[in-house]
């Protein structure tokens, strides 16, 4: 079936709401938690009474004014908001060991938050800005985040239906089909981190789309090496959500026929609650393939290695120790 054709039949599905469930006790973190889908996501989690929900947010005061919405619709539970840029990899590094120090379990990562293609800029750590919030810090902070997700698994993990039981610690990222259709002819296989970092491997119109699929290619390598826990990509669909604030064909796309934030955020969740294993990628609230046959030709597996290898080495570099402490050895 071709991609626009699965792409308007997906936009056109009915996506099933969220069975009622039981999340006594259990910790979670929502990274983007102030706005669009992130706060659905949370909005999706309160009823049903988790023991904790911290909103990671680049944006504090935005963070705290979502707090103080979600808590008239569900005053008892407890809601936090803590502070992390994903284009500063000391801040991802702070946040993670204040998880480590206040958090006594952790139970599910939603790896929400991201950006669309801007202006070329490089952070302070060196990478061009997009890559790093999109597809490098999630990665990072769910390699920093694994002895505590680890940790929980020695702690009761029973759940009654319809969770899992055992319901698995689990990472979820938010990924996007939009990913089939970047432009991987302009991919190096052979240094991949150094040419999505050039200026003259920037393209403005694609690098959303680039980000979105290095971040896939990530995250299956984190799957193969991490098989204890639950880890997908979970795609929203076609969403109007303040990712596309800066204007543009997108948004005006988006207005036209995505779908809502709450809509959107359903797979996330669902994964969320109910995914009782990994899965490669996750949409419309079922296992999806993703189809990227570039990612199984040769180029395409070495490319993939290559800015694995890479990433790792940036990450060992930012928090020496980190490979070991999450049981990677490579």
């Amino acid at each position: 079936m071709p991609l626009i054709t699965r792409f308007i039949a997906s936009q056109l599905s009915t996506l099933p709401q969220l069975p009622k469930v039981d999340l006594s006790g259990r910790v979670y973190i929502v990274t983007g938690a102030n706005c669009g889908i992130g706060l659905e996501i949370v909005r999706h989690l309160v009823p049903f009474r988790p023991g904790k929900i911290i909103l990671a947010c680049r944006n504090f005061q935005a963070g705290e004014q979502a707090r103080a919405e979600i808590l008239r619709q569900a005053p008892d539970v407890d809601i936090e908001v803590w502070k992390v840029d994903l284009a500063s990899f000391a801040s991802v590094k702070a946040f993670a060991k204040r998880c480590h120090t206040s958090l006594g379990r952790l139970d599910g990562v939603a790896m929400n938050a991201g950006m669309m293609g801007a202006a070329y800029q490089v952070t302070e750590d060196g990478h061009e800005i997009v890559t790093q919030v999109n597809a490098l810090s999630p990665i990072y902070l769910a390699l920093l985040l694994v002895p505590l997700l680890r940790k929980t698994l020695q702690q009761d993990i029973s759940a009654k239906k319809p969770l899992p039981n055992p319901y698995i610690p689990r990472i979820i990222f938010t990924a996007s089909r939009i990913a089939e259709n970047s432009p991987t002819k302009f991919f190096d296989p052979e240094h991949p981190l150094a040419q999505l970092d050039s200026k003259e491997g920037y393209r403005k119109g694609t690098r959303y789309d680039e980000s979105k699929l290095v971040e896939h290619s990530l995250v299956r390598h984190l799957i193969g090496v991490v098989p204890d826990l639950v880890i997908t990509s979970t795609c929203p669909g076609f969403v109007d959500t303040p990712l596309y604030r800066d204007g543009g064909p997108a948004a005006l796309a988006a207005r036209a026929i995505g779908r809502s934030s709450e809509v959107g955020a359903r797979s996330i969740s669902h994964a969320i609650l109910l995914l009782y294993k990994s899965v490669n990628y996750y949409a419309d609230c079922k296992p999806y393939r993703l189809r990227i046959d570039w990612m199984n030709r040769k180029e395409g597996k070495k490319f993939g290695i290559n800015f694995w290898k890479e990433s790792l080495a940036v990450f060992e570099q930012s928090s020496p120790g980190l490979l070991a402490a999450a049981g990677l050895t490579s």
